[in-house]
């Protein structure tokens, strides 16, 4: 009996060694939701590098606790009701413990409503409508800035140096461009400057000569472009053509901030100023690292949105270190807690009244010279001096 018992207990351990061994290997699984076809997927490709480029750094220094992290990745094509069903399959089939990504602010709020109802945390990477981090969710996150942040650097340098009697607008018909557009016009006013032109664009739109000649006619000293894709490079190379002369061409982030607006944009794309969130040169732990490794592995250059993408998988597996359970409640507790030093910046979320578990990130203003992007301002964070006043095209290239 003694032997039997003893061989018994042997089969046991060896059983529950094997079991556990088993479940150290089981990776930890993280669902992404980003645009890979469509108007967007230019944006998608740079986070989708980025979430794989900062996965593989994590695996390879052991994963969390010794479990490898494994992203399951959906496409939305920038649509809203895509990007609800892509989440409701990682949630639901592929049981991911978090959810990260949404490009657009559409989708991104229809991924926040469903994580919220089935209590699975999403940590939003780069969609930036205010209202997603106002309704007091307790399972959404925001690494980035919302929209409303994003204009003091520009608003203070035009306040600074430009110092701009009118504005003119043009934005594209979508909720960044609607937000933008009416958020920029309004702190305009409040500087005691004139809103003289306001005008919109329908997504895909190639000729603007319509738009611009009344931008033209109006002599704004500011022309301010509310412009996600590609369309931003052709304003601004459409505008050269007709010899529209502000004091200063501003882009509102996203595409002005990609050198593929450069090299649509050709030689107008000179001087102009972008708002940005995020420059290697900045003084972020691992942020030229990440860059770095970002153009040796893919052959291309990243900007601000994979920043945003990396820094999220770093918090992404300090909260999964951190957890006390491997479930997404206690994925949540432990967002909830972050306070981390990443390639985008400090990562905190905050909670202020108005908007909830929201980071704190900064922005900044850049300047294109001479086919890079320089940070101009605050000048504290300056990577070179800004040039203006902005010398005048001579009209058409």
């Amino acid at each position: 009996m003694k032997k039997v018992l003893g061989w018994s207990t042997i089969v046991l351990a060896l059983i529950l060694v094997m079991s556990l061994g088993c479940h150290a290997a089981d990776p930890l699984k993280v669902g992404v939701v980003i645009p890979l076809t469509g108007d967007y997927a230019r944006f998608g490709e740079i986070q989708q590098n980025s979430f794989l480029l900062a996965v593989d750094v994590i695996n390879k220094a052991g994963g969390v606790k010794g479990r490898p992290v494994t992203l399951i990745i959906e496409d939305d094509n920038g649509r809203p009701d895509l990007g609800r069903s892509a989440a409701e399959k990682l949630i639901v089939e592929d049981g991911v413990l978090v959810l990260t990504g949404a490009r657009l602010s559409e989708s991104a709020w229809e991924i926040a409503a469903l994580a919220e109802q089935r209590k699975v945390p999403f940590l939003v990477t780069s969609a930036s409508a205010d209202e997603i981090t106002e309704q007091g969710w307790k399972y959404v996150f925001r690494i980035g800035p919302p929209l409303s942040q994003y204009f003091g650097p520009m608003l203070s340098f035009l306040e600074t140096v430009v110092k701009p009697r009118t504005l003119a607008v043009v934005y594209e018909n979508s909720l960044f461009g609607r937000k933008a557009s009416e958020q920029v016009a309004q702190a305009f006013r409040k500087m005691g400057g004139e809103v003289v032109a306001r005008e919109v664009y329908e997504m895909g739109t190639t000729d603007f000569q319509r738009i611009l000649v009344k931008v033209r006619n109006a002599r704004p000293d500011v022309v301010f472009m509310a412009a996600a894709a590609i369309e931003g490079a052709n304003l601004v190379r459409q505008s050269q053509e007709l010899n529209l002369t502000p004091k200063v061409f501003v882009g509102g982030a996203q595409i002005f901030t990609y050198l593929q607006f450069m090299l649509v944009a050709g030689g107008a794309a000179d001087f102009v100023f972008s708002i940005d969130l995020w420059s290697p040169r900045l003084p972020y732990a691992g942020a030229q690292k990440y860059f770095d490794d970002y153009v040796i592995r893919f052959l291309s250059s990243t900007n601000y949105h994979g920043a945003e993408a990396y820094a999220c998988m770093q918090v992404i597996a300090d909260a999964l270190d951190r957890s006390e359970s491997f479930t997404p409640e206690g994925v949540r507790q432990a967002l909830v807690e972050t306070d981390l030093k990443t390639v985008f910046g400090p990562v905190r979320f905050v909670s202020d009244g108005r908007m909830t578990q929201q980071n704190s990130a900064r922005t900044f203003l850049g300047q294109w010279q001479g086919g890079v992007l320089e940070t101009v301002w605050p000048p504290e964070f300056a990577t070179g001096p800004y040039v203006y006043p902005v010398p005048l095209w001579s009209g058409k290239p």
